[in-house]
């Protein structure tokens, strides 16, 4: 308060008149120049066509990190792992093959010839434990192996 007492005379001789000020002859142009600025709103500039490269960019971004990603994980397994990946594509193909010579076994066979085959006393045929192993680790899951045993 004491502060505020000191101050009083200098303040009552601040003059009470407004800072702000508009400048010189601004209302006297200024419908035209507000004319000036409508009208160069209205010109607004149409937005470009979109080239087929701008609307394929995010398919081919896409496609492109794919192809990234694959080959980050594939190559470096084909390097680490290349006795198994070639593995696995032979057994496929020997497969392949086998069920087609099968097929085509079976399609030059007639009727009569085939129920001749049924009718015919089979051969005993003895097979060694590793071969059971492993006709059953290629045909018959753990799963299935687990169901057919009696818990």
């Amino acid at each position: 308060m004491d502060n505020l007492k000191e101050n009083t005379p200098e303040l009552s001789k601040i003059k009470k008149e407004n800072p702000f000020r508009v400048p010189e002859n601004y209302f006297d142009d200024f419908s035209a120049r507000l004319q000036m600025k409508i009208e160069a709103e209205k010109k607004v500039v149409p937005a470009p066509k979109k080239s087929i490269i701008q609307l394929l960019k995010p398919a081919i971004s896409l496609a492109a990190s794919f192809a990234l990603i694959f080959l980050l994980v594939y190559w470096p397994l084909k390097s680490f792992l290349p006795n198994k990946l070639a593995e696995s594509n032979t057994i496929e193909i020997e497969s392949y093959d086998n069920e087609n010579q099968y097929l085509t076994l079976l399609e030059g066979i007639d009727e009569n010839s085939f129920y001749a085959l049924l009718d015919e006393p089979t051969a005993k045929v003895e097979f060694s434990d590793d071969e059971l192993i492993n006709y059953i680790n290629t045909n018959i899951s753990e799963y299935d192996i687990y169901l057919g045993t009696d818990n």
